[in-house]
């Protein structure tokens, strides 16, 4: 299969659609839900679209004493995402919802 990237206007046309995965990737389960959020480009005329999954992120708290100071950290993980030129778009995922 011939890789084959969005123009730029085809790109910024998907930004807001909510897409579906088509099958499994790495930390991603079929089926699971994700917001284009992003346009990458590559070179002049060679997009990808930046996908943002809706997965459940991990969360620590950590609460220390430093002398008579309470200190408190709330950290969370960073979300999932995955980028995908025109073809993988158009293989592995499906668009639920149409960016207005």
């Amino acid at each position: 299969m011939e890789r084959t990237y969005f123009t730029d206007a085809e790109a910024r046309t998907e930004v807001g659609s909510i897409v579906e995965a088509l099958s499994d990737f790495p930390s991603v389960p079929k089926g699971s839900k994700g917001t284009v959020v992003k346009v990458k480009r590559y070179a002049e005329g060679k997009c990808a679209a930046l996908v943002e999954w809706d997965l459940p992120r991990e969360s620590s708290f950590i609460a220390a004493m430093v002398l008579d100071a309470s200190v408190n950290f709330l950290k969370r993980s960073k979300p999932v995402t995955d980028e995908f030129s025109k073809s993988e778009y158009e293989m592995l995922l499906r668009v639920r919802q149409p960016a207005n």
